[in-house]
């Protein structure tokens, strides 16, 4: 499992204060309007956060 930092706004506004969450998970993919970080669990991917994509910044894989 990797460890992620995600930064998004928390609403539309472009002068919205950013706001910072680090999530564990096995990756993230784009879903239709939405950014998920997933684990892995038997034949499955589950959702562990989502945030809608316009709302992102950033996702940085921390090491």
């Amino acid at each position: 499992m990797k460890k992620f930092r995600v930064m998004y706004r928390q609403s539309e506004r472009a002068n919205d204060p950013a706001r910072t969450e680090e999530v564990y998970a096995d990756g993230w993919k784009v879903d239709s309007d939405q950014v998920v970080l997933y684990q892995h669990e038997r034949e499955a991917d589950v959702s562990v956060f989502d945030v809608p994509k316009t709302r992102v910044l950033r996702i940085q894989e921390l090491r």
